[in-house]
């Protein structure tokens, strides 16, 4: 069976996977659903975003939070100010150039870059993470069952939506084995290359860890990957692209007039563990030995 590396694969959600999808998965790192998410959950999803946004800039506004602004000299993706809930367990990043207590409920909710921690926000998001087409399906890609691992709301606000350099999942985490973990992407507005969709390295999740520095971002030095090689993955909302933590990938700034949001849960397999930072350089490494994650690359500048 000969699968594409030129083109991404989409194909309309199935019932339950088979074995072609599970061989895609393992030969090129990633599968691509559409209509994965009803018409209705979609709906309901943004609604969860807006109304989870909205409440968490209201409790900021009352005292029952912090914005912590970037540290001195951070550049691009590590400028921005974030609305960190009280304990920490949620936080609302921005774009630099941003102070986000001078926005509107509506006017943070249709500008912040990223939301973490949310996942016991809103009973929408309880439901998603646990959605059998979801969780269910990494689970059957990655061969065992899954435990939730972190979630991100991504969205990149017209024109201004910065880019997410070429990176490994697995460069942030501190879990192993390293092929136990997944990553599901969830569409929740019409995604293309213009508003910055996902783009894959297909297949070369089997090339093993390769090195990150810091830069605008935690990203892959430029000389271990061909970004003429990507892959596009343009998806209708209420797609998924479902990959392995391995695979080399990113997403280009916004520079249309048309907003991009998307729901990222990342899942562990149960057999799964968590371990030092020094002891995961040594397995998520060059071929070399030279540890290769972000808690162990060095900054440019």
């Amino acid at each position: 069976m000969s699968l594409s590396l030129t083109r991404a694969i989409v194909e309309q959600c199935p019932t339950q996977l088979t074995a072609r999808h599970r061989q895609q998965f393992s030969e090129l790192g990633y599968i691509a659903l559409a209509g994965v998410l009803s018409e209705s959950e979609v709906v309901a999803a943004r609604q969860a975003l807006t109304e989870l946004t909205h409440r968490l800039m209201q409790a900021a506004r009352r005292g029952e939070g912090e914005v912590k602004q970037a540290r001195p000299g951070a550049t691009l993706n590590y400028a921005g100010p974030q609305v960190v809930t009280q304990g920490g367990g949620c936080a609302i990043h921005f774009e630099a150039g941003i102070d986000p207590l001078e926005l509107s409920d509506d006017e943070a909710e249709d500008r912040f870059r990223k939301i973490h921690g949310y996942q016991d926000g809103h009973p929408t998001f309880q439901q998603l993470v646990a959605h059998p087409r979801i969780q269910g399906f990494i689970g059957d890609l990655i061969g065992q069952q899954m435990l939730l691992k972190d979630v991100m709301a991504l969205s990149k606000p017209p024109f201004i939506g910065s880019e997410k350099p070429w990176h490994q999942d697995n460069a942030y985490f501190n879990y192993l084995p390293l092929e136990l973990i997944g990553t599901a992407w969830i569409a929740l507005d019409d995604t293309t290359v213009d508003n910055g969709c996902m783009h894959l390295l297909p297949g070369q999740h089997t090339r093993g860890a390769l090195r990150h520095h810091h830069t605008i971002d935690c990203e892959i030095l430029a000389d271990r990957i061909e970004p003429e090689q990507a892959v596009p993955v343009e998806l209708k909302a209420g797609g998924v692209l479902f990959f392995s933590a391995m695979l080399p990938h990113q997403t280009p700034p916004n520079s249309s007039p048309l907003r991009r949001r998307a729901l990222q849960f990342q899942y562990r397999g149960v057999e799964t563990r968590k371990v030092s930072k020094e002891e995961y350089g040594k397995i998520f490494a060059e071929a070399d030995g030279t540890p290769a994650s972000c808690a162990l690359a060095y900054e440019t500048g």
